[in-house]
């Protein structure tokens, strides 16, 4: 992105979500508007990280407009492959029409159930990337930092994926869920969806030398205040949960590293980039707990659209509350995160 003399450099770290990775894809249109803010580097996970390698070629071949046309090319490829009629172009992909919407209600229809599903065989985000993703990008000069998450299935650990690692099958790899889709095979090593594991990095980034300033987007709901009551609700609050964990504990090991570090005298290197690291959190909390069960997993154009008409009306709620913090401080309040209160030693 073309800087301007007041810019801030920012980094950007996009939550997988399903189909809500719409809502980051109309939160990213809108920062890319701002000419107060550069985006230097990108994280996702899932479809977080498919807009995170859509949002970094575009910058780096185009700027923010290209990146802008591969967002909504990349999702209008989506919600073709998944069977979408709504739509008025992409006709040429009419021919893998069906192919995602087979394995969506295979999920929908099994994931209560005890039987293993059976993946359906290729899976047909491939097709979504092929023709649309050039990997070399990453390698251009001044293309954003690019960083995705995958998880190892044999160790449980993430591995990430930076700049020219990120193939097509590395953002499968980090689109894969278990089941829906095979294990994506990669360096003879088999992964899983990046959201078990990383979701999205953030740590990784800061110590690597992104700028300070970490604009993490989510596209899930971090808390329900009703114990859910139905066999649906009670699977989709636990997935909810099982994603979230590990940007709850990436936020917590920041939020406890700047409070041992507070104090420590002229930090150099890793220590001094997380001590000035400033967190940053756009979502819709509200808009995603009325969201009904698995809305995520219905990605028709229509519902697409609008959650990129959310996630846009969103960041601009949250630029003109928070856009003068940028750079200076965080609006997320790291000190109450910083760690869970260990139980007292009984007396004695």
């Amino acid at each position: 992105m073309a800087a301007s003399p007041a810019s801030v450099p920012v980094t950007l770290a996009l939550e997988g979500g399903g189909s809500f990775g719409a809502f980051g894809w109309g939160v990213i249109g809108r920062l890319l508007e701002e000419p107060r803010l550069r985006v230097e580097a990108v994280s996702g996970a899932s479809a977080g990280a498919m807009n995170a390698a859509m949002l970094v070629q575009g910058l780096a071949i185009g700027g923010p407009e290209e990146a802008k046309r591969l967002l909504e090319l990349f999702w209008r490829r989506v919600a073709v492959a998944a069977g979408s009629l709504d739509l008025d172009s992409a006709r040429w992909t009419r021919l893998f029409t069906g192919f995602l919407a087979v394995a969506l209600d295979e999920l929908r229809h099994k994931v209560l159930s005890h039987h293993p599903i059976t993946p359906p065989g290729p899976n047909p985000l491939r097709t979504v990337l092929a023709g649309l993703l050039d990997a070399s990008a990453f390698a251009a000069a001044g293309a954003p930092m690019l960083v995705v998450s995958a998880t190892n299935v044999r160790t449980g650990e993430p591995r990430l994926f930076a700049n020219t690692e990120v193939t097509a099958d590395a953002l499968l790899a980090s689109a894969c869920l278990p089941q829906l889709f095979p294990a994506v095979e990669i360096d003879g090593e088999a992964y899983w969806d990046g959201g078990y594991s990383s979701n999205p990095p953030l740590r990784p980034l800061i110590e690597a030398g992104a700028p300070s300033d970490v604009i993490v987007v989510r596209s899930t709901p971090a808390e329900r205040p009703d114990v859910p009551a139905t066999a649906g609700h009670v699977v989709e609050r636990a997935i909810e949960i099982a994603f979230g964990a590990a940007l709850r504990h990436e936020i917590r090991s920041i939020a406890g590293a700047q409070q041992l570090l507070s104090t420590v005298p002229r930090l150099t290197g890793v220590l001094a980039r997380l001590r000035r690291a400033r967190l940053h959190m756009i979502g819709a909390e509200e808009a995603f707990r009325a969201m009904r069960t698995s809305s995520h997993l219905h990605p028709s154009w229509g519902f697409l659209l609008e959650m990129r008409a959310l996630g846009a009306a969103t960041a601009e709620a949250w630029l003109s509350q928070n856009l003068a913090s940028v750079g200076s401080r965080s609006t997320v309040e790291l000190n109450t995160r910083a760690a869970i209160r260990p139980p007292e030693a009984p007396a004695g």
